[in-house]
């Protein structure tokens, strides 16, 4: 009986090793109806969630709901998805966000970051391009989309108003994906993603190349802003 206890003693203690056949995770984008009524071009969010690459999302339009960004941290729950959205503004916008974040959508409150580009420029600069190139997204809200000339763009100024998302991207290796507001509806169209390395020169010509191209997306040329 001692040999008995022995022998289920020792098979007890020795490390069990479990062989579990690799299953590839599908990566599933389940949009309901409304979500179809209020966004078109959705094909493209699903791309860039289903990468393991981080991107930028360029707004253009007030998303006073925070419809976009709740889709996205909605889907990537669903997904179980190790991705963050962090939403990129001024101080004064990202506190009235946070506000109504926590009256009407509370349980949502946590599942953004937020950052703030009133803070130490080069510190921000570091803190984007770090999270980007873990993989995570940068929903970069429309009065910093244009507005937000941190000290690498100043080189730019009275050549062309170059867009902050671009510079994020050259450096990261991102792509972006922009949104803006249907003419004439209030459907939001998400554009296919501007990829970075379409782009050839040195940094203020590929600056000026992407910011060019999405600004052909709004139909509005730099000279306009």
């Amino acid at each position: 009986m001692g040999k008995l206890n022995f022998l289920l003693a020792e098979d007890y203690i020795k490390p069990k090793i479990y062989f579990h056949s690799k299953q590839d995770q599908t990566f599933k984008a389940i949009y309901s109806p409304t979500d179809r009524n209020q966004f078109e071009g959705l094909e493209h969010l699903t791309q860039l969630l289903n990468s393991p690459k981080g991107f930028i999302l360029n707004a253009f339009q007030i998303d006073y709901y925070q419809s976009l960004p709740r889709l996205i941290a909605r889907t990537l729950q669903e997904n179980r998805c190790y991705k963050k959205l962090y939403i990129l503004g001024p101080e004064l916008s990202l506190s009235i966000l946070k506000r109504s974040s926590k009256t009407v959508y509370e349980k949502h409150f946590q599942e953004f970051g937020y950052i703030n580009i009133d803070q130490e420029q080069k510190y921000v600069i570091n803190q984007c391009l770090k999270l980007l190139k873990e993989g995570h997204i940068l929903y970069i809200l429309p009065e910093a989309s244009i507005c937000w000339h941190p000290e690498p763009l100043q080189q730019f100024e009275n050549k062309f108003t170059p867009l902050c998302s671009t510079l994020l991207s050259q450096e990261a290796h991102v792509p972006i994906l922009s949104s803006a507001t249907t003419e004439g509806s209030s459907k939001v169209t998400l554009f296919e993603p501007n990829m970075p390395q379409q782009y050839v020169g040195d940094l203020e010509s590929r600056v000026e190349q992407q910011s060019e191209s999405i600004y052909a997306l709004l139909d509005c040329p730099l000279s306009d802003f």
